[in-house]
């Protein structure tokens, strides 16, 4: 009686465990079936909002293309509760202060602030005007496509120019022998950001002496423009004392062959002698002359 008393008692402690780890799954269970339930409830209840994101990177200072952009639904938070654009239309040639990276939104503090008539920027990001700052303008150059590295050129990248002008030698020294009228050409002006274009004008950011000097080359009507693209990592002032072009010395530079006179010692050419027109079909048959 002893010996079935004791395993009876055995058995049930064992159904009393096996009933308490039965009911902790239970509740386990319950409580990740609800927990899944309220999180699932919560994140349907969301709000949206539509913004405007970056659907490729744009650098600082180009005008926004409608390629540009794109539209894509995110959850509203604190972190895009401010200053989101929800229409692209809004953003459509504006200028950004800054660069945007793929998939970031384009905000309204990411415009360019300092924005003149064509929604470019004059100053640069972050840059004030302070008594000692540079007086910078915005100062248009014409430039056709053949001298504008084939029109090529884009807002936001930096140019070098080229001043072309005719040089007109005095009287005296062009009786001298030594110097002739023609064009001369040399490098001017140098890392000049361009601010926006429209054909054949560009618009550069400049000094105002500068500017000032371009508008008078142009008013002059004797100066042509010339621009070729840096690299952007080259910010390298170049020194300009010792370039500049003219014919005769780009002749005697390369050592290009000077024409001569031909035939030698400035005789005349011997020409052919004219060729007879052949008579018309409609003149009828010819008449042999009488002897």
């Amino acid at each position: 009686m002893e010996m079935e008393y004791r395993e009876t008692n055995r058995r049930g402690k064992a159904i009393i465990v096996m009933g308490l780890l039965l009911a902790i799954l239970a509740g386990g269970a319950a409580f990740f079936v609800i927990n899944q339930a309220q999180q699932s409830a919560g994140q349907g209840s969301l709000q949206t909002v539509d913004v405007v994101v970056a659907k490729r990177d744009i650098p600082a200072r180009k005008p926004i293309e409608p390629d540009d952009l794109a539209v894509r639904a995110v959850p509203l938070d604190a972190t895009n509760g401010q200053g989101v654009v929800s229409k692209p239309d809004e953003l459509i040639g504006r200028v950004l202060a800054v660069t945007v990276l793929k998939d970031q939104l384009v905000t309204t503090n990411l415009i360019a602030s300092a924005a003149g008539g064509g929604g470019f920027s004059i100053l640069e990001p972050n840059e004030t005007v302070s008594p000692d700052s540079e007086a910078w303008r915005a100062v248009s150059l014409t430039i056709p496509d053949d001298r504008a590295v084939g029109g090529l050129l884009q807002a936001g990248q930096t140019i070098d120019v080229f001043v072309t002008a005719t040089v007109n030698v005095p009287q005296d020294l062009l009786l001298a022998g030594l110097y002739y009228t023609d064009r001369s050409t040399k490098i001017t002006y140098q890392d000049l950001v361009i601010l926006a274009r429209s054909g054949s004008f560009y618009i550069v950011r400049a000094s105002i002496a500068v500017s000032e000097e371009v508008a008078h080359l142009q008013a002059s009507g004797n100066s042509l423009f010339s621009a070729v693209l840096r690299p952007e990592q080259d910010v390298r002032i170049v020194d300009a004392t010792r370039l500049g072009s003219t014919t005769n010395l780009i002749i005697t530079k390369y050592g290009l062959p000077i024409p001569e006179t031909y035939p030698a010692g400035g005789g005349p050419i011997a020409t052919l002698a004219p060729i007879e027109a052949s008579p018309s079909p409609s003149a009828g048959p010819s008449v042999s002359p009488a002897p």
